[in-house]
């Protein structure tokens, strides 16, 4: 095949988002108990924002609105929401409005995942939890919080957390897959019309974290194994094969190649405060930047090549991957 002419690889030009992050501004965070939703909850406490914190977990949140109050958090509330619910977030979007008249930032990050257990043709009932929760709960949060947020005339960020199985979608969580590709399209639907919108203020970023340390593998294997799930199996956050110590479960999982959910808020608020980049794609200590990139680039040249699907994956392509994965891993050490 031919090659094909490329644009230039100038970043996009930033939005103008500074601000939002600050003092006495309203954040609103969905699945804010665990992970990526927590940390970003400590770090508006720590700036004096105001906060609503939302999650399915009652206690959960409790507990991190108390983490928030410590932190300096200037007022907050838990909100109990189940984002699959369309009442749910209407609710929501009513107890954020009715008690701090505005929202500067919106964080959609509520999620499931399935642990690599739901293809294409199998548990319907998965896929239509995990597309209630990752798609649909990101959807009502664009839908009932964005008209009123463009309605104020002030600058407002909203973020949308996805993940670079949506890209890329390994084999495996096909539903997980879907849905976070979904997110993707959607948020960047959600920018267009946004920049597009006479007087609007309000700008879009697509959050694309690497392997995190969070709750989300745990949550899945409790929904899927139900009463057979053993609790001293569990490496998250909390605690780490029954040893039950943050701190020791951040070291095991660092050395495996996470990253904190900390460093994941660090890339997310550099981007919002400098309006750049709009794909906030995280490394962690398993992946290279260079490494996402080329896999990306791999991805995308299954449709301009014409191979299979998932060819990186395949028989026929596995080893042409291989070999050319070296050289994604070269660029890295050059750095």
């Amino acid at each position: 095949m031919s090659e094909i002419p490329r644009g230039s690889p100038t970043p996009g030009a930033p939005v103008d988002s500074e601000g939002v992050l600050e003092a006495g501004k309203v954040a609103v965070i969905t699945g804010a108990s665990s992970g990526i939703g927590r940390c970003t909850a400590l770090r508006c406490s720590k700036l004096g924002m105001k906060l609503v914190l939302a999650d399915i977990q009652k206690e959960d949140l409790e507990s991190v609105r108390q983490e928030c109050i410590d932190a300096g958090a200037a007022e907050s509330v838990a909100q109990v929401c189940d984002v699959s619910s369309e009442a749910d977030v209407k609710k929501l979007k009513e107890v954020a409005f009715g008690t701090f008249k505005q929202v500067h930032f919106l964080m959609n990050n509520a999620a499931i995942q399935n642990n690599g257990r739901a293809s294409a043709i199998d548990f319907l009932d998965r896929w239509k939890a995990i597309m209630d929760v990752n798609f649909w709960g990101v959807l009502y949060g664009c839908q009932f919080f964005v008209p009123e947020m463009i309605a104020s005339g002030e600058k407002c960020v909203v973020v949308n957390t996805g993940s670079k199985q949506g890209i890329t979608a390994p084999p495996g969580d096909t539903a997980y897959n879907c849905s976070k590709s979904a997110v993707k399209t959607l948020t960047e639907g959600l920018q267009h019309t946004l920049r597009n919108t006479p007087g609007c203020k309000v700008n879009a970023f697509l959050l694309i974290p690497g392997w995190t340390i969070t709750m989300i593998a745990t949550k899945a294997n409790q929904r899927l194994q139900g009463s057979a799930w053993d609790p001293t199996s569990a490496q998250d956050e909390r605690g780490y094969d029954g040893v039950a110590d943050r701190k020791v479960a951040e070291a095991k999982l660092i050395a495996r190649g996470a990253w904190t959910a900390d460093q994941v808020v660090d890339e997310c608020f550099s981007a919002i405060n400098k309006g750049a980049p709009f794909y906030i794609i995280c490394p962690d200590h398993e992946t290279t930047v260079e490494q996402d990139m080329g896999r990306m680039q791999w991805a995308a040249d299954d449709i301009l090549f014409r191979r299979v699907p998932l060819s990186r994956w395949s028989d026929q392509y596995k080893d042409e991957y291989a070999e050319v994965s070296k050289g994604f891993k070269r660029k890295a050490e050059a750095h």
